[in-house]
């Protein structure tokens, strides 16, 4: 029995390192899937996108490096020609020597998917980084702001239920600026996803946490992926 004992021990032991071997690969392979179908898709934005002039309102280091290439994931304020500003988010390698470009208030040129502006890619860096940083952010915010306030005041009312809530770190006192994703259900028509940024105060930072409805303001006949947030549905 002792013998046996050992020897399952044995077959255990090497039965746990296996799993654990095939789950680190598993979580390698997933991650190399994830990062080589992003690339892919950025180059295939590239081929066949709009092109557009960016701001940069954030950067983050996803700690990906590749061929001495640093990987950041930025969050863009995309003013088209042709349609309302909208904010994207996407990554992008740039080697060591261009990462003091990338920063708040640069501008970039980008590349979207005219059928889903959420996937954007960048096509070029290029200046502005500098004492206009502050400025450049505002005015891109604002552009966007100003797009919100017109659908709040045309746009079709629907219910709407927060998926998900990002920092962009941006502040103002007694209040942050957030990023949301919402599942909209229209009044008429097929539910649908959409993004969009709204100034929360601190106080009511819980009526705006994921899972709790809201209600949106939206242009029917145009580009749904975004929305106006325009209350709680607990104020009712």
């Amino acid at each position: 029995m002792e013998l046996f004992g050992a020897g399952l021990i044995t077959i255990l032991t090497l039965v746990c390192t296996g799993g654990i071997t095939l789950i680190v690969f598993g979580v390698t392979g997933y991650f190399l899937y994830r990062m080589f179908k992003g690339m892919s898709q950025n180059s295939g934005i590239l081929k066949t996108g709009v092109s557009a002039p960016a701001v940069i309102l954030s950067v983050q280091d996803t700690g990906v490096t590749m061929n001495n290439s640093l990987q950041a994931r930025l969050t863009l304020q995309v003013t088209p020609a042709d349609r309302p500003p909208f904010q994207a988010i996407t990554t992008t390698f740039v080697n060591r020597f261009q990462v003091g470009m990338l920063a708040p208030g640069g501008s970039v040129t980008v590349k979207y998917d005219p059928n889903d502006i959420t996937k954007v890619a960048i096509e070029s860096l290029g200046g502005g980084v500098g004492t206009a940083n502050v400025q450049a952010i505002q005015n891109a915010v604002l552009a966007q702001d100003q797009y919100y306030n017109q659908l709040r005041q045309t746009g079709e009312e629907a219910l709407a239920v927060i998926k998900k809530v990002e920092e962009t770190n941006l502040h103002a006192e007694g209040g942050s600026l957030l990023r949301f994703t919402f599942d909209v259900t229209p009044k008429v028509g097929e539910p649908f996803t959409a993004e969009t940024q709204a100034a929360v105060a601190d106080a009511s930072r819980q009526k705006y946490s994921v899972g709790k409805k809201v209600y949106v303001k939206y242009d029917p006949y145009g580009d749904k992926k975004q929305v106006a947030l325009d209350r709680s549905a607990e104020s009712m």
